[in-house]
């Protein structure tokens, strides 16, 4: 738990730094592009965290289908986000990869520590 807490601080955080010193004009797309994965990151955390405390042997599984429903909820997400949200794009990609390439190398190294 004490995990998810930085973990949210840091990527909040990091959000609002960039959004209101460097990137007033796009802290919404910035926003977008930050909370799917931080949202995804921690459901993650949290369910795999509790299938390895009850049973263990069945992580590798449950992972599996944590990555199955990432993929259908990040297709979904992208789909909604471009077809009804009217902004600029580039700043969403660009804040969307930098906080899910840091989130999954977190999540990746959390799941090392407890394993």
């Amino acid at each position: 738990m004490k995990f998810i807490i930085y973990l949210s601080f840091f990527t909040l955080g990091s959000w609002g730094l960039a959004a209101g010193f460097f990137f007033p004009d796009f802290r919404w797309e910035m926003f977008l592009g930050m909370i799917a994965p931080l949202a995804v990151g921690v459901c993650t955390i949290i369910y795999i965290t509790s299938v390895y405390t009850k049973t263990p042997e069945r992580t590798t599984n449950a992972m599996t289908k944590a990555f199955m429903v990432k993929i259908i909820f990040y297709g979904t997400y992208f789909i909604y986000i471009f077809t009804f949200y009217t902004f600029n794009s580039v700043p969403f990609v660009i804040s969307f990869v930098c906080y899910f390439i840091t989130l999954h190398i977190s999540e990746a190294l959390f799941f090392k520590s407890i394993f």
